[in-house]
């Protein structure tokens, strides 16, 4: 009667731990997934550089996948470093849908970029956090690499101090 109750209650919590491992893996597939890369504004795209006011487009983008399963509507993404946010970038409405497997690219603004190269320059980091959020209200988290930012600083080492 015991190796009965047992079996039964080992084949009762097989059954629940399948159960939630099945829910669990479900869960990761179907949420959103998005890569984001820094890459360089076409040429072609610019304002002459004398020209520039704090809201022209930059030569610098962000380059974002959607590497899931379903359609993801972007409202905005923050960039993070430390728990510490840098700068919300929001998406143009006629922009914001990046179906599966598609990109859209988010131009920053000169202070924008302004912002990061102050932050690169003051952390010496390579890497920001990412968090995308969707007109749901679904997050997204990824990294984005900053080598463009991060070539850019210039460290000597005097008088026991970092200077630029």
């Amino acid at each position: 009667m015991t190796d009965l109750i047992i079996s039964l209650g080992v084949a009762i919590i097989g059954a629940f731990a399948g159960w939630s491992l099945n829910e669990y893996s479900t869960f990761r597939r179907e949420r959103p997934k998005l890569r984001f890369q820094m890459m360089h504004t076409p040429e072609n795209a610019l304002t002459e550089k004398t020209l520039r006011t704090k809201t022209s487009i930059s030569e610098y983008s962000i380059e974002i996948f959607n590497v899931g399963k379903n359609t993801f509507i972007l409202d905005y993404f923050s960039l993070i470093y430390k728990d510490k946010l840098l700068i919300d970038c929001f998406i143009d409405a006629d922009k914001r849908v990046i179906l599966p497997n598609e990109n859209i690219v988010y131009t920053l603004m000169e202070q924008d970029t302004n912002a990061l190269q102050y932050h690169c320059n003051q952390y010496q980091f390579e890497k920001y956090d990412v968090t995308a959020y969707s007109i749901d209200g679904k997050k997204a988290k990824g990294k984005l690499e900053v080598p463009l930012f991060t070539l850019q600083t210039n460290f000597t080492y005097s008088n026991g101090l970092y200077r630029r």
